[in-house]
């Protein structure tokens, strides 16, 4: 019997390791193809590929060392994991140039994957970036996960994404530490509530964030669900990957306990259209 090929772009982060892990549970006999920017094997992947960045070229990388290996390409789906961009100001903000460096790592490789190697299916992930305080310091990536809900909305049966809560990892560890030094020179009056907030919470300020978002995530949604609001964790993009994969809707939310699938745009401001 073949095995099932699959490709996680990014495969030693947060939303990597849990792809790999839901891809192993869910297809036993998978074989896993993983990229890492790093020279360390990606724990659980069957054959990994190191020193790959996400930028422009990245699927003619990945050509080659599949060429090397002598393994055909033929991916039931593509997991792209990678997201980086500025953060730490308003979205609406993001200048052309700031727009078009977080594309070209957190979206144009995935376009250029989908290309080269035309997999049953692709997945991206997102987040919620037209939520009132991912508005203020959301940056460039906030353009980035718009142009992923239209890419999976264009093509719904070949494009997936998979919709998480706001979730401790390396990247949040990171827009923590951006906010809080670009907090302290802003007039974005959303920004100064938070940076008020902050300086009397008593908390440090990852835990400050961390709580902050909580806190606009559950009161957001928490009227939709009789379950309480908790956190998301990594194991519950694992769950928003697994549904994914057999959903014919293209953007799966997992937020906590509660899941949801989308099959339009969220109600977001008017002004991304410029972008």
């Amino acid at each position: 019997m073949r095995q099932n090929q699959y490709l996680v772009i990014g495969g030693s982060g947060e939303a990597g390791q849990s792809a790999i892990t839901c891809l192993k549970e869910k297809d036993p006999s998978a074989y896993i193809i993983t990229s890492t920017t790093t020279n360390e094997p990606v724990s659980n992947a069957d054959l990994t590929f190191f020193d790959k960045s996400a930028t422009p070229g990245l699927s003619k990388k990945i050509q080659e060392d599949l060429q090397n290996h002598k393994v055909p390409p033929n991916f039931k789906a593509i997991i792209y994991t990678p997201a980086f961009g500025e953060v730490g100001f308003p979205i609406i903000e993001s200048t052309p140039k700031q727009i078009e460096d977080t594309l070209g790592i957190s979206f144009y490789p995935l376009l250029e994957l989908e290309e080269t190697f035309n997999p049953e299916l692709s997945v991206a992930y997102s987040a919620f970036y037209w939520l009132s305080h991912t508005l203020s310091f959301y940056g460039s990536m906030g353009i980035a996960k718009y142009k992923g809900d239209l890419w999976a909305l264009a093509n719904p049966q070949k494009r997936k994404i998979v919709r998480a809560g706001t979730f401790f990892s390396k990247s949040v560890r990171g827009i923590s530490i951006v906010l809080q030094r670009t907090m302290k020179k802003t007039n974005n009056p959303d920004l100064l509530t938070l940076k008020s907030r902050y300086e009397n919470s008593d908390q440090k300020f990852l835990d400050f964030f961390l709580s902050y978002a909580w806190e606009h995530e559950k009161e957001t949604f928490q009227k939709q669900f009789e379950t309480p609001y908790r956190p998301t964790e990594r194991e519950d993009l694992g769950r928003g990957l697994g549904l994914a994969l057999d959903s014919t809707e293209p953007v799966v939310t997992v937020l906590g306990d509660w899941t949801w699938k989308e099959t339009e745009l969220p109600q977001v401001p008017s002004w991304f259209k410029q972008f």
